[in-house]
Protein backbone atom coordinates (compact mmCIF):
# COMPACT_ATOMS: atom_id res chain seq x y z
CA UNK A 1 0.00 0.00 0.00
CA UNK A 2 1.00 3.63 -0.67
CA UNK A 3 2.48 5.90 1.81
CA UNK A 4 -0.07 8.87 0.10
CA UNK A 5 -3.27 5.96 0.64
CA UNK A 6 -2.57 5.14 4.31
CA UNK A 7 -1.83 8.98 4.99
CA UNK A 8 -5.15 9.52 3.42
CA UNK A 9 -6.71 6.61 4.96
CA UNK A 10 -5.23 7.81 8.43
CA UNK A 11 -6.65 11.53 7.95
CA UNK A 12 -10.40 10.03 7.20
CA UNK A 13 -10.18 7.81 9.82
CA UNK A 14 -9.28 10.91 12.68
CA UNK A 15 -11.76 13.02 10.80
CA UNK A 16 -14.39 10.55 11.84
CA UNK A 17 -12.75 10.30 15.40
CA UNK A 18 -12.81 14.00 15.12
CA UNK A 19 -16.59 14.85 14.46
CA UNK A 20 -18.10 11.87 17.19
CA UNK A 21 -16.02 13.73 19.49
CA UNK A 22 -17.23 17.07 18.28
CA UNK A 23 -20.90 15.65 17.90
CA UNK A 24 -20.60 14.27 20.92
CA UNK A 25 -21.16 10.69 20.92
CA UNK A 26 -24.46 10.72 23.65
CA UNK A 27 -26.35 13.20 20.79
CA UNK A 28 -25.58 10.71 17.76
CA UNK A 29 -26.93 7.56 20.08
CA UNK A 30 -29.96 9.62 21.15
CA UNK A 31 -30.38 10.74 17.62
CA UNK A 32 -30.23 6.83 16.37
CA UNK A 33 -32.59 5.65 18.78
CA UNK A 34 -35.05 8.39 17.39
CA UNK A 35 -34.65 6.47 13.89
CA UNK A 36 -38.01 5.86 11.99
CA UNK A 37 -37.95 2.90 10.29
CA UNK A 38 -40.96 3.61 8.32
CA UNK A 39 -38.52 5.43 6.21
CA UNK A 40 -36.40 2.71 6.00
CA UNK A 41 -38.20 1.11 3.04
CA UNK A 42 -38.57 4.35 0.55
CA UNK A 43 -34.45 5.03 1.73
CA UNK A 44 -33.46 1.25 0.62
CA UNK A 45 -35.59 1.99 -2.68
CA UNK A 46 -34.97 5.48 -3.73
CA UNK A 47 -31.09 4.36 -2.83
CA UNK A 48 -31.37 1.58 -5.25
CA UNK A 49 -33.10 3.41 -8.24
CA UNK A 50 -30.21 5.63 -8.34
CA UNK A 51 -27.93 3.10 -9.24
CA UNK A 52 -30.55 1.62 -11.82
CA UNK A 53 -31.31 5.30 -13.13
CA UNK A 54 -27.39 5.78 -13.42
CA UNK A 55 -27.46 2.07 -15.65
CA UNK A 56 -30.42 3.33 -17.60
CA UNK A 57 -27.93 6.30 -19.03
CA UNK A 58 -25.01 4.13 -19.90
CA UNK A 59 -27.50 1.51 -21.38
CA UNK A 60 -29.12 5.12 -23.10
CA UNK A 61 -25.96 6.36 -24.81
CA UNK A 62 -24.70 2.70 -25.58
CA UNK A 63 -27.95 1.82 -28.07
CA UNK A 64 -27.13 3.22 -31.12
CA UNK A 65 -23.32 1.50 -31.42
CA UNK A 66 -24.65 -1.98 -29.57
CA UNK A 67 -28.50 -2.97 -28.26
CA UNK A 68 -27.74 -4.24 -24.78
CA UNK A 69 -29.90 -5.86 -22.46
CA UNK A 70 -30.48 -3.19 -19.68
CA UNK A 71 -30.46 -5.66 -17.32
CA UNK A 72 -27.02 -6.72 -17.69
CA UNK A 73 -26.09 -3.02 -17.74
CA UNK A 74 -27.62 -2.51 -14.44
CA UNK A 75 -25.91 -5.91 -13.23
CA UNK A 76 -22.72 -4.15 -14.06
CA UNK A 77 -22.96 -1.07 -12.40
CA UNK A 78 -23.79 -2.93 -9.19
CA UNK A 79 -20.29 -4.08 -9.94
CA UNK A 80 -19.18 -0.78 -10.09
CA UNK A 81 -20.67 -0.04 -7.08
CA UNK A 82 -18.67 -3.02 -5.24
CA UNK A 83 -15.69 -1.81 -6.38
CA UNK A 84 -16.14 1.85 -5.47
CA UNK A 85 -15.72 0.71 -1.85
CA UNK A 86 -11.54 -0.91 -2.64
CA UNK A 87 -10.48 1.84 -4.94
CA UNK A 88 -10.12 5.87 -4.55
CA UNK A 89 -12.86 8.17 -5.43
CA UNK A 90 -14.13 7.88 -8.93
CA UNK A 91 -11.54 5.39 -10.21
CA UNK A 92 -14.01 2.50 -9.99
CA UNK A 93 -16.38 4.10 -12.32
CA UNK A 94 -14.30 3.84 -15.22
CA UNK A 95 -14.53 -0.20 -14.91
CA UNK A 96 -17.65 0.17 -16.94
CA UNK A 97 -15.81 0.90 -20.08
CA UNK A 98 -13.96 -2.54 -19.18
CA UNK A 99 -17.31 -4.78 -18.72
CA UNK A 100 -18.82 -2.52 -22.00
CA UNK A 101 -15.56 -4.37 -23.66
CA UNK A 102 -16.71 -7.89 -22.85
CA UNK A 103 -20.30 -6.79 -24.89
CA UNK A 104 -17.99 -6.43 -27.96
CA UNK A 105 -18.13 -2.72 -27.85
CA UNK A 106 -14.59 -1.27 -28.88
CA UNK A 107 -12.43 0.07 -26.15
CA UNK A 108 -12.57 4.00 -27.90
CA UNK A 109 -16.36 3.62 -27.92
CA UNK A 110 -16.70 2.03 -24.14
CA UNK A 111 -14.63 4.99 -23.38
CA UNK A 112 -16.75 7.26 -25.28
CA UNK A 113 -19.60 6.44 -23.77
CA UNK A 114 -17.98 6.21 -19.73
CA UNK A 115 -16.51 9.46 -20.33
CA UNK A 116 -19.71 11.22 -22.11
CA UNK A 117 -22.05 10.57 -19.33
CA UNK A 118 -19.97 11.24 -16.54
CA UNK A 119 -19.25 14.69 -18.39
CA UNK A 120 -22.92 15.43 -18.62
CA UNK A 121 -23.63 14.16 -14.80
CA UNK A 122 -20.30 16.75 -13.74
CA UNK A 123 -21.55 19.89 -15.78
CA UNK A 124 -25.43 19.32 -14.93
CA UNK A 125 -24.14 19.12 -11.06
CA UNK A 126 -21.88 22.50 -11.69
CA UNK A 127 -25.09 24.35 -12.68
CA UNK A 128 -27.52 22.54 -9.92
CA UNK A 129 -24.36 23.82 -8.17
CA UNK A 130 -24.16 27.40 -8.70
CA UNK A 131 -27.67 27.59 -7.65
CA UNK A 132 -26.47 26.00 -4.28
CA UNK A 133 -23.69 28.30 -3.56
CA UNK A 134 -26.01 31.36 -4.68
CA UNK A 135 -28.55 30.15 -2.20
CA UNK A 136 -26.19 29.62 0.61
CA UNK A 137 -24.28 32.96 0.24
CA UNK A 138 -27.29 35.11 -1.11
CA UNK A 139 -26.89 37.17 1.91
CA UNK A 140 -23.64 38.87 0.96
CA UNK A 141 -24.40 40.77 -1.76
CA UNK A 142 -20.72 40.28 -3.21
CA UNK A 143 -21.14 36.67 -3.32
CA UNK A 144 -24.68 36.80 -4.85
CA UNK A 145 -23.86 38.55 -7.67
CA UNK A 146 -20.14 37.88 -8.00
CA UNK A 147 -19.90 34.03 -7.55
CA UNK A 148 -21.81 33.31 -10.62
CA UNK A 149 -19.92 34.93 -12.68
CA UNK A 150 -17.17 33.85 -11.51
CA UNK A 151 -17.92 30.50 -12.25
CA UNK A 152 -20.38 30.87 -15.48
CA UNK A 153 -16.47 32.46 -17.21
CA UNK A 154 -14.43 29.69 -15.50
CA UNK A 155 -16.65 26.82 -17.51
CA UNK A 156 -16.57 29.71 -20.80
CA UNK A 157 -12.93 29.85 -20.64
CA UNK A 158 -12.41 26.02 -19.75
CA UNK A 159 -14.61 24.77 -22.38
CA UNK A 160 -12.58 27.53 -25.05
CA UNK A 161 -9.24 25.58 -23.86
CA UNK A 162 -10.60 22.03 -23.90
CA UNK A 163 -11.67 22.66 -27.08
CA UNK A 164 -9.08 24.29 -28.53
CA UNK A 165 -6.71 22.44 -31.63
CA UNK A 166 -3.24 23.43 -29.30
CA UNK A 167 -4.34 22.01 -26.29
CA UNK A 168 -5.42 18.82 -28.06
CA UNK A 169 -1.99 18.60 -29.90
CA UNK A 170 -0.49 19.18 -26.21
CA UNK A 171 -2.07 16.80 -24.60
CA UNK A 172 -1.32 13.66 -27.57
CA UNK A 173 2.38 15.01 -27.82
CA UNK A 174 3.33 15.55 -24.16
CA UNK A 175 0.81 13.86 -21.85
CA UNK A 176 -0.60 10.99 -23.57
CA UNK A 177 2.37 10.31 -25.87
CA UNK A 178 2.30 6.29 -24.92
CA UNK A 179 -1.21 6.52 -25.63
CA UNK A 180 -1.89 8.64 -28.77
CA UNK A 181 -3.26 6.19 -30.61
CA UNK A 182 -5.90 5.74 -27.95
CA UNK A 183 -6.77 9.04 -27.33
CA UNK A 184 -7.05 9.57 -31.12
CA UNK A 185 -9.21 7.17 -31.44
CA UNK A 186 -11.45 8.06 -28.41
CA UNK A 187 -11.60 11.42 -29.52
CA UNK A 188 -12.73 11.25 -32.83
CA UNK A 189 -15.12 8.51 -31.06
CA UNK A 190 -16.57 10.97 -28.95
CA UNK A 191 -16.33 13.47 -31.83
CA UNK A 192 -18.46 11.47 -33.88
CA UNK A 193 -21.02 10.40 -31.20
CA UNK A 194 -21.64 13.75 -30.44
CA UNK A 195 -22.17 14.72 -33.92
CA UNK A 196 -24.64 11.69 -35.31
CA UNK A 197 -26.39 10.84 -32.00
CA UNK A 198 -27.50 14.40 -30.21
CA UNK A 199 -31.00 12.51 -28.97
CA UNK A 200 -29.63 10.10 -27.54
CA UNK A 201 -27.53 12.44 -25.48
CA UNK A 202 -30.25 14.82 -25.00
CA UNK A 203 -32.03 11.22 -23.58
CA UNK A 204 -29.18 11.24 -21.34
CA UNK A 205 -29.66 14.58 -19.72
CA UNK A 206 -33.02 13.90 -18.74
CA UNK A 207 -32.30 10.95 -16.89
CA UNK A 208 -29.51 12.57 -15.57
CA UNK A 209 -31.81 15.46 -14.18
CA UNK A 210 -33.97 12.86 -12.84
CA UNK A 211 -30.86 10.68 -11.40
CA UNK A 212 -29.85 13.92 -9.43
CA UNK A 213 -32.85 14.98 -7.76
CA UNK A 214 -33.58 11.41 -6.47
CA UNK A 215 -29.80 11.39 -4.92
CA UNK A 216 -31.14 14.38 -3.29
CA UNK A 217 -34.55 12.51 -2.11
CA UNK A 218 -32.54 9.87 -0.71
CA UNK A 219 -31.16 12.39 1.87
CA UNK A 220 -34.56 14.01 2.24
CA UNK A 221 -35.74 10.86 3.13
CA UNK A 222 -32.96 9.93 5.38
CA UNK A 223 -33.42 13.42 7.32
CA UNK A 224 -37.30 12.91 8.06
CA UNK A 225 -36.59 9.64 9.22
CA UNK A 226 -34.63 11.04 11.95
CA UNK A 227 -37.09 13.61 12.35
CA UNK A 228 -35.44 16.75 10.40
CA UNK A 229 -38.40 18.40 8.64
CA UNK A 230 -36.31 19.81 5.34
CA UNK A 231 -37.44 21.95 2.14
CA UNK A 232 -36.69 19.53 -1.11
CA UNK A 233 -35.75 22.07 -3.33
CA UNK A 234 -33.12 23.17 -0.58
CA UNK A 235 -32.10 19.80 -0.68
CA UNK A 236 -31.89 19.42 -4.18
CA UNK A 237 -29.33 22.51 -5.09
CA UNK A 238 -27.21 22.03 -1.95
CA UNK A 239 -26.46 18.12 -2.54
CA UNK A 240 -25.32 19.47 -6.09
CA UNK A 241 -22.70 21.41 -3.92
CA UNK A 242 -22.23 18.96 -1.94
CA UNK A 243 -21.49 16.69 -5.05
CA UNK A 244 -19.05 18.67 -6.09
CA UNK A 245 -17.12 19.81 -3.51
CA UNK A 246 -16.50 16.21 -2.71
CA UNK A 247 -15.45 15.08 -5.99
CA UNK A 248 -12.58 18.00 -5.57
CA UNK A 249 -11.68 16.00 -1.61
CA UNK A 250 -12.02 12.43 -3.03
CA UNK A 251 -8.34 12.00 -2.48
CA UNK A 252 -8.92 12.02 1.54
CA UNK A 253 -10.39 8.39 4.00
CA UNK A 254 -11.44 5.47 2.28
CA UNK A 255 -13.54 6.65 -1.09
CA UNK A 256 -13.80 9.82 0.85
CA UNK A 257 -14.87 8.51 4.36
CA UNK A 258 -14.66 11.60 6.90
CA UNK A 259 -13.86 13.80 4.52
CA UNK A 260 -17.87 13.28 2.93
CA UNK A 261 -19.34 13.33 6.64
CA UNK A 262 -17.27 16.42 7.46
CA UNK A 263 -18.16 18.78 4.12
CA UNK A 264 -21.25 17.10 4.47
CA UNK A 265 -21.83 18.67 8.01
CA UNK A 266 -20.61 21.97 6.73
CA UNK A 267 -22.71 22.35 3.53
CA UNK A 268 -26.12 21.06 4.76
CA UNK A 269 -25.62 22.67 8.46
CA UNK A 270 -25.71 25.91 6.20
CA UNK A 271 -29.61 25.31 5.63
CA UNK A 272 -30.45 24.25 9.38
CA UNK A 273 -29.60 20.45 9.45
CA UNK A 274 -28.57 19.26 12.80
CA UNK A 275 -24.65 17.54 12.63
CA UNK A 276 -25.63 14.89 14.40
CA UNK A 277 -28.58 13.88 11.96
CA UNK A 278 -26.09 15.00 8.84
CA UNK A 279 -23.65 12.58 10.65
CA UNK A 280 -25.72 9.35 11.15
CA UNK A 281 -27.78 9.78 7.73
CA UNK A 282 -24.55 9.37 5.85
CA UNK A 283 -23.43 6.31 8.06
CA UNK A 284 -26.55 4.59 7.67
CA UNK A 285 -26.73 5.02 3.51
CA UNK A 286 -22.87 3.65 4.09
CA UNK A 287 -23.83 0.94 6.13
CA UNK A 288 -26.44 -0.08 3.21
CA UNK A 289 -24.13 0.10 0.38
CA UNK A 290 -21.96 -2.34 2.43
CA UNK A 291 -25.01 -4.01 2.73
CA UNK A 292 -26.37 -4.30 -1.08
CA UNK A 293 -22.28 -4.80 -1.98
CA UNK A 294 -22.00 -8.39 0.23
CA UNK A 295 -25.22 -9.62 -1.24
CA UNK A 296 -23.63 -8.66 -4.88
CA UNK A 297 -20.49 -10.30 -3.87
CA UNK A 298 -22.43 -13.59 -2.12
CA UNK A 299 -24.55 -13.56 -5.36
CA UNK A 300 -22.16 -12.88 -8.02
CA UNK A 301 -18.70 -13.98 -6.58
CA UNK A 302 -17.70 -15.88 -9.57
CA UNK A 303 -18.65 -13.04 -12.37
CA UNK A 304 -16.62 -10.45 -10.43
CA UNK A 305 -13.56 -13.38 -11.39
CA UNK A 306 -14.04 -11.68 -14.79
CA UNK A 307 -11.79 -8.84 -13.13
CA UNK A 308 -8.67 -10.76 -12.77
CA UNK A 309 -7.37 -9.14 -16.48
CA UNK A 310 -7.45 -6.44 -14.17
CA UNK A 311 -5.03 -7.64 -11.46
CA UNK A 312 -7.85 -6.82 -8.97
CA UNK A 313 -9.84 -9.92 -7.77
CA UNK A 314 -6.73 -11.48 -6.38
CA UNK A 315 -6.65 -8.34 -4.09
CA UNK A 316 -9.72 -8.07 -2.94
CA UNK A 317 -9.77 -11.95 -2.57
CA UNK A 318 -6.84 -11.80 0.03
CA UNK A 319 -9.07 -8.69 1.49
CA UNK A 320 -12.22 -10.93 2.46
CA UNK A 321 -9.58 -13.96 3.37
CA UNK A 322 -8.01 -11.48 6.03
CA UNK A 323 -11.42 -10.54 7.30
Amino acid sequence: MKISKILSTILGIGILIFLIYKINPVKLLETLENFNFLYLIPIVLTLLLVYILASINIWTLSRPIKKIKLSRVIKYNFFVLFFTVFLPGKIADLLMIYFLKEEKIELSKSTTIVVLDKTISLIMKIIFSIFGAIFILKQFNFLFIGLPLIIFSVIVLSSVIINSKKFKEFLIKFIFKKYASLVKDVYNSFKLYTKNYKKYIRYNVLITLVKNFVESTLFFFLFLAFGQQTNIIEIFFVFSLLSVIILVVFPIGISGLGARELIGIVIFGTIGIDAAIIFNSFILRLVLIYIINLLIFSKYHSELNILKKLKIWEKLKSKFNQS
